[in-house]
């Protein structure tokens, strides 16, 4: 009996072979015949497992540079008739005006623990609210705090108090060669770097005040220009007569962002030299995103769409992911947030206990590895150069905005889009995920003449084989059961 069944097993298992082959003899795969040609099949075997190999070499190269750099950029220049005019950023010093402090002490309560000497001393202190420049001591901003409360004052309203408005610290005012009322132009907001005047800009810490979260338009009216050029844009008269105590804090700035800017982020700005006119002329490179490109994940893509929005803003940009990478940081860490960020709702800002704790949480642009803020895909890269320029008092000016002013205590601004012309890059896709399977079939059909049908047959293959063992060892433990109820 056993050698019959050996020799039974050795026919089958000849069967599956030869049905094998002639399967493989009609599969639609280029030289898939040629295996089944003894003769020839020493030769056919290592080439088609060379070829193999190369041809899923080549995928993995195409499917890597696919993953690594799935887009690329175009640019390309366009000229405007009108575009819109940059947000303008003016600071007052961070060091409160002596005569604002004096006022200020003159005008208000003190209880039986504080006087009035004492309060002189440390109300500088509480500009550390409003920026992180300012060294402070945490007792003494609890005692002003107490001051504050004892007068029934919060630290935002005796900041504004001390701190000098738009029409103090703005003289004069022209937008396009038409004289303007400062006040029509700038407000006072706080932003990142503490209380500004803003020309065109945004506070959502405001916004999130009056209308509430979700409520925000993404796209409000903004002032635009149809005129280019030095003689174009803003042209202010800033009063310098503050006495610079403090070099670091005893000085305004300038700052320029893109159109409509949300201010409650960090700006980095330029310094406004007394005696001198200043010239800031503003560049944006805007970075737009083609369909193909935007149809890509995020991960693939690797950055994010301005009108995806945040948890507050509503719009994106890496700026403000940060700010609200940085408002989640504090409240984490300190159960509150910062002056100058937008309060959510159910948090209080940060009082003179937690201000360490809250400096501590402070997230910078330069290490933003704590926060996953990939950068903006559609968004001006704002660019702008600066030029000065010394006020001679001895020559008599021509132009009436520059009458009657001392040249020794003000800074001209001049701010302008110089041209017309406007760079655009566009981001575009290499391919769309169908290229891609387009590409590897290319390749395969190059090496094998492959195609869907040539997968199938294989798969047709691949279950013949499978399924003849499967059968067979199926039987074979059906016999063994037999041969073991009869022993």
């Amino acid at each position: 009996m056993l050698p019959k069944k050996k020799e039974v097993d050795k026919r089958r298992f000849s069967n599956i072979k030869m049905d094998a082959l002639k399967w493989l003899s009609h599969t639609q795969f280029h030289g898939a015949n040629r295996l089944a040609d003894k003769s020839i099949r020493w030769f056919w075997i290592p080439s088609m497992l060379f070829l193999f190999f190369l041809a899923v070499a080549h995928v993995i190269m195409n499917v890597d540079r696919y993953l690594q750099s799935p887009t690329h950029m175009l640019q390309m220049k366009t000229l405007h008739n009108k575009m819109s005019f940059p947000t303008v950023v003016i600071c007052p010093e961070i060091n409160f005006r002596t005569y604002k402090k004096q006022e200020f002490l003159a005008a208000i309560k003190y209880p039986s623990f504080i006087n009035k000497t004492y309060a002189q001393k440390v109300l500088p202190q509480l500009a550390a609210f409003f920026s992180p420049d300012v060294p402070f001591d945490t007792k003494d901003l609890m005692n002003l705090e107490k001051l504050l409360q004892y007068n029934d004052l919060d630290v935002e309203t005796a900041g504004q108090i001390l701190t000098a408005t738009c029409e103090e610290i703005l003289i004069r005012c022209q937008w396009n060669q038409k004289d303007m009322n400062c006040s029509e132009l700038f407000r006072m907001e706080i932003t990142g770097d503490g209380f500004c005047c803003v020309f065109n800009g945004r506070s959502l810490r405001r916004e999130m005040r009056e209308k509430g979260v979700g409520n925000l338009e993404k796209y409000p009216p903004s002032w635009r220009t149809g005129l280019f050029g030095f003689t174009s844009g803003l042209l202010i008269a800033v009063n310098q007569t503050q006495r610079p105590l403090n070099i670091d804090l005893s000085y305004k700035w300038i700052a320029l962002q893109a159109s409509q800017h949300f201010v409650d982020t960090t700006i980095n700005g330029t310094a406004l030299n007394p005696g001198s006119e200043q010239w800031v002329t503003y560049y944006a490179r805007s970075f737009l995103i083609t369909e193909g490109a935007r149809g890509l994940s995020a991960n693939l893509r690797r950055c994010t769409m301005s009108d995806d929005g945040l948890s507050y803003f509503p719009t994106y940009k890496k700026r403000y992911c940060m700010v609200e990478c940085e408002m989640a940081n504090t409240v984490r860490l300190c159960h509150c947030v910062r002056m100058v960020h937008p309060r959510p709702k159910g948090v209080h800002y940060c009082d003179a206990q937690r201000m360490k704790c809250a400096l501590y949480a402070k997230v910078a642009l330069t290490t933003p590895e704590s926060c996953r803020c990939p950068p903006t895909c559609d968004v001006n890269t704002n660019l702008f150069r600066t030029w000065s320029f010394k006020l001679d008092p001895t020559i008599k000016p021509l132009n009436r905005f520059y009458q009657g002013l001392n040249f020794s205590r003000v800074t001209i601004v001049r701010t302008f889009i110089q041209k017309r012309e406007k760079i655009t890059k566009q981001r575009w896709a290499y391919y769309t995920y169908l290229d891609l399977f387009s590409q590897l079939g290319g390749l395969f059909n190059m090496f094998f003449g492959c195609s869907i049908l040539t997968i199938l047959g294989l798969l047709q293959l691949s279950w013949r084989i499978t399924s003849t063992w499967w059968f067979r060892i199926q039987e074979k433990v059906h016999r063994n059961k037999i041969a073991a109820t009869k022993t």
